[in-house]
């Protein structure tokens, strides 16, 4: 067993702001411990982040040096004239923040990022302080790796982050068995994966599969990837749906969080002209509209058909009076069912059992 490195980086306020917020997105906590509630697990991130990127990082560093060096060459500069204008383009233009600036004075400070390595990750930093930090200390070469992980769309970091897990997943898409806990019901679901994809938001990565119910019948699901944990290989048989393939493509396109399983019934929603502002600037998990019709007294009804789950999830959100739901009278009475437990709760100053 390795001992574990401390290991101190120097980021801009800038840099740690904005890790910060993929702690906070991608679900990375510490155990909840007294009044320490939803506290960010820097060392859990850095570790996560040094596992999943640093081979990579060194590949991608390597072919922007290579192809500079390649364009440098034809123009018959000297050696450290082509290692000066290499390191001024890298500094420039590759590990530029968005926000450096000479008029920007708070570029120039700086703040801390502690955190210690693990079993896993000592071998990195013990590799990079034996000779792999090529004329820069260890916390300038860390904050690089950060910047050109800031530089990759959302969904793209989530898959650094969580490149164990995603290798796991898709090594057995369509072929294997797994089974996994799921942090966001703590539960532990086995299945087949099918497919790992992003919802159209563009954000996080989704793991469509399918598996057994509580009934023992077969369904579909869809899994946020930072929420599985501790997948391990099952040798269950479960048969592929025959419409796999159009369940996914309708969860793909109505709601990535919400997998489809039964035939898609027509749903609508009346909204009152505050309705359709909350609708227009509620983005996430926001239903595609199927069809709208204006009302004779100014609203309008919204239909849809997708997932009823996901309407319940969306437009409980909203604020009273602005959406109501004309049918399935199914929905409706499950949002009246969660309006008044809330008002209950409310009322008696007491969470449901």
């Amino acid at each position: 067993m390795s001992d574990s490195e401390k290991v101190n980086v120097y980021p801009s306020p800038h840099l740690r702001q904005m890790l910060n917020n993929d702690i906070e997105l991608f679900e990375i906590f510490k155990k909840d411990r007294g009044e320490s509630i939803m506290e960010i697990n820097t060392s859990g991130f850095m570790n996560k982040f040094l596992l999943g990127y640093f081979e990579k990082y060194k590949q991608e560093i390597g072919e922007y040096t290579a192809d500079l060096d390649e364009h440098l060459k034809k123009a018959e500069l000297k050696e450290y004239e082509i290692n000066e204008i290499k390191n001024f383009l890298l500094n420039k233009i590759i590990f530029l923040e968005k926000n450096d600036s000479p008029m920007n004075k708070c570029s120039s400070s700086k703040t801390t990022i502690p955190f210690k390595t693990n079993d896993n990750t000592t071998s990195i930093i013990q590799e990079l302080n034996s000779g792999g930090l090529k004329g820069c200390s260890l916390s300038e070469y860390l904050c690089r790796m950060l910047k050109l992980y800031f530089k990759k769309p959302l969904y793209k970091r989530e898959q650094i982050i969580f490149s164990k897990e995603y290798e796991a997943i898709f090594n057995n898409c369509k072929k294997q068995c797994i089974k996994f806990n799921y942090l966001y019901d703590n539960k532990e679901y086995t299945v087949v994966p099918y497919t790992i994809f992003t919802g159209k938001e563009q954000m996080f990565n989704y793991v469509f599969c399918y598996g057994f119910d509580s009934n023992k019948q077969v369904r579909t699901y869809s899994f946020r990837l930072n929420r599985i944990s501790n997948i391990k290989p099952s040798y269950q048989t479960i048969t592929c749906p025959d419409d796999i393939e159009e369940k996914f493509r309708l969860t793909k396109q109505l709601g990535a969080s919400y997998a489809i399983n039964d035939t898609l019934e027509e749903s609508c929603i009346l909204l009152n002209p505050q309705g359709i502002s909350s609708f227009k600037h509620i983005y996430f998990g926001r239903p595609t509209v199927d069809s709208k019709k204006a009302t004779p007294d100014g609203n309008f009804k919204y239909y849809f058909k997708c997932s009823t789950e996901q309407l319940y999830r969306y437009f409980r959100r909203f604020n009273p009076g602005e959406a109501v739901v004309e049918y399935p009278a199914s929905l409706r009475d499950r949002i009246i069912e969660f309006h008044k437990e809330s008002l209950n709760g409310y009322k008696n100053l007491k969470v449901s059992e």
